[in-house]
């Protein structure tokens, strides 16, 4: 299944765009949020290679959408003035 679909199927709240790229240590996926007038939102979650290898990529990335969309209906943290985004990991055990 492609990743599209995978966010579709996640039903992110209303103003969520949900990216994903390849990294060193695994993939990063991101989650912003931003809306007229309001401050860019957003968290980064680093999907580890050995997350991967462990719990298989299908189970994974479909973790790794759970609890940014867990983190999304929470309340996404304020990007930082220098453009970072609050980041999490997830890693093997």
């Amino acid at each position: 299944m492609d990743f599209a679909k995978q966010v579709e199927l996640a039903q992110f709240p209303a103003g969520v765009a949900v990216t994903v790229r390849e990294v060193p240590a695994g993939r990063m996926f991101r989650a912003v949020q931003s809306g007229e007038g309001q401050p860019e939102r957003g968290l980064e979650l680093l999907l580890t290679t050995d997350a991967v290898k462990m719990y298989g990529a299908g189970p994974t990335v479909l973790l790794a959408l759970e609890r940014l969309k867990k983190a999304a209906e929470a309340g996404l943290p304020a990007v930082q003035e220098d453009g970072a985004y609050a980041r999490t990991v997830f890693v093997g055990d």
